[in-house]
Parts: C-alpha cells; sequence; structure tokens
C-alpha cells in the first residue's frame, strides 16, 4: 500500500512538472517595450524571428544595442520605423551596428527633407545617418502599402495605414497577430489619422493590446479610437518628468474610463509582454 500511494505520488509529480514545462513554454510570442526614457522601441521575438519597431532617442542608442547584444539577437527579420523623428530612430544607428543584418526595412517614407522654417530639426540629420548605416547593412527602406502583410515566424504583420503626411506626426501603424491576441502600433499618430482608421474599419477593429500613440499626448487617443479598438491593456513609452508633461492628465483619464489596464516605461522599466496565442503574462523591470 505505501509502495503504491509513493507511487502515485511520483506519478502526480512527473504529471504536474511537465505540465508546468508545457505551460511556461507555450508562450511562443513576446513583445518587450524598451524603457528609452521619451521615445519609442520594441522588439518582438516570435518563433526565433525578430522585429524591432523604432529605436528610441539617440540617447537610447546604448539601451537598443545592449538589449539586443545581451540576447544575441545580431539579425532582425523585420526593422520597421513608424517615422523620421529622432525620438523614434535616434537609436536605430547604434542597434544596427549589432543587428547588423535585416532582411525587410519598412518606413512610411525613404527620403526626408528640411525646410526653411526646419533649420534647427536634427531629424533629417538622424535619418540620413540610419539610412548610411542600413546601406552598411546592405538593406534599403520599403515605403509599404496599406494591407500589406508579412509573417514572423507564425505571427502577421499588417500595415493598417502608412501615414505619409510627415508634417502631421503621421506613422506607419501596424497590426501584429499572434493567435487570438493582437498588438496595435501607432508611432505618433493623432486625431486625424485616428479618425481615418476608425473610418477604414466602420469603427469595429478589436485589439488586446495598444501601444499609445504620441507618448500620450492629448492629441492622440481620442474616445471614438478607444471604442473601436475596446483594449484590455495599453502601453505608454514615455520619459520621466519630461518637458511636454507626457502623458497628460486628459490621455490617462480617456484610458481610465474605458477600463485599460495601463503599464508605462517611466514608470515600470522595460515591460515584456508574452502571448500563448489566447491570454497575456506581463512583466515589468522596476
Amino acid at each position: 500500500m505505501k509502495r503504491r500511494l509513493k507511487l502515485f505520488i511520483i506519478a502526480l509529480c512527473t504529471v504536474l512538472l511537465f505540465t508546468a514545462c508545457g505551460q511556461q513554454s507555450s508562450y511562443g510570442f513576446s513583445v518587450t517595450f524598451l524603457d528609452v526614457g521619451q521615445g519609442d522601441s520594441a522588439l518582438i521575438s516570435c518563433d526565433g524571428q525578430y522585429m524591432l519597431i523604432d529605436g528610441g532617442p539617440a540617447s537610447a542608442g546604448d539601451t537598443v544595442y545592449d538589449y539586443l547584444r545581451d540576447n544575441g539577437i545580431d539579425h532582425l527579420n523585420i526593422l520597421a520605423i513608424s517615422h523620421i523623428h529622432d525620438d523614434h530612430i535616434g537609436g536605430i544607428e547604434r542597434a544596427l551596428s549589432y543587428a547588423s543584418t535585416e532582411d525587410i526595412v519598412l518606413c512610411n517614407t525613404d527620403k526626408y527633407s528640411l525646410s526653411a522654417s526646419d533649420e534647427s530639426d536634427n531629424d533629417g540629420e538622424t535619418f540620413a545617418k540610419v539610412e548610411q548605416q542600413l546601406s552598411v547593412n546592405d538593406a534599403k527602406i520599403v515605403v509599404p502599402n496599406k494591407g500589406a502583410k508579412y509573417k514572423l515566424g507564425s505571427a502577421e504583420v499588417e500595415v493598417v495605414d502608412v501615414g505619409d503626411d510627415l508634417s502631421k506626426n503621421e506613422s506607419l501603424v501596424l497590426l501584429v497577430t499572434y493567435g487570438q491576441t493582437t498588438f496595435l502600433f501607432t508611432g505618433d499618430i493623432e486625431h486625424n489619422m485616428e479618425e481615418r482608421i476608425c473610418e477604414d474599419k466602420n469603427d469595429n477593429f478589436p485589439v488586446t493590446l495598444l501601444k499609445v500613440s504620441h507618448h500620450g499626448s492629448d492629441t492622440s487617443t481620442s474616445i471614438r479610437f478607444l471604442r473601436m479598438l475596446e483594449p484590455k491593456y495599453a502601453v505608454i513609452s514615455v520619459g520621466s518628468n519630461n518637458r511636454y508633461n507626457h502623458p497628460s492628465e486628459q490621455t490617462l483619464s480617456r484610458l481610465d474610463q474605458a477600463d485599460v489596464k495601463v503599464y508605462r516605461t517611466d514608470k515600470d522599466g522595460n515591460i515584456t509582454v508574452r502571448s500563448n496565442g489566447t491570454d497575456l503574462d506581463i512583466q515589468t523591470s522596476k
């Protein structure tokens, strides 16, 4: 009797162990929102393939580089540049000196010129550095069409909108789908693009997680946009005590009213979201 009980306990422990291991390894997809200060950068991993969306400001170049190096990611299947503002592309040059091969490079434009009124702006200079590093890596920017789709392992990346009006913070908007979970990356889009997407989607476009646009600025994340998306979670990539007072209280209030669980890089550090195709597991570094 005792021997049978002992064998039963061993068998039960073995089953529980394998079940726990199976649950742990079932998360085949992850996205890490890097704490790059006042800027945006996110790394997606799926089935051993990698996608970097933006690279934060130049001051965060080492942060992105170190994350890629520490995880042995020297090849990007997709590099997506939401738009060519310094707080989104400044760190890319440094990052690409480690991740030195890219299969696909997406951006909402492949050219940039400063107007007379923008002489103090360094976006164009930063973009030229990124282009030079891409040239060294034998890669070239592609401006995708709206609706274009790309594979990242078993995940799918869809171009929701290209956003080619650079004067209005228009950005490449990407929907990443893994199983039944969806992630919307919005760059710095403002209400005008949100309205356009609402019209295109007939106000019916639910997502699991929203990367809040423009660091939580009041010029984005409208009530209509939130009602259409119905996100369960939202991530705001923002610098601590930034001079723009991002995120705005109005945006935070709208997210709260929509019953969205909000994570912020200034408070939570790196935010890693794992998906098993149905559920999300969210871990923070702070």
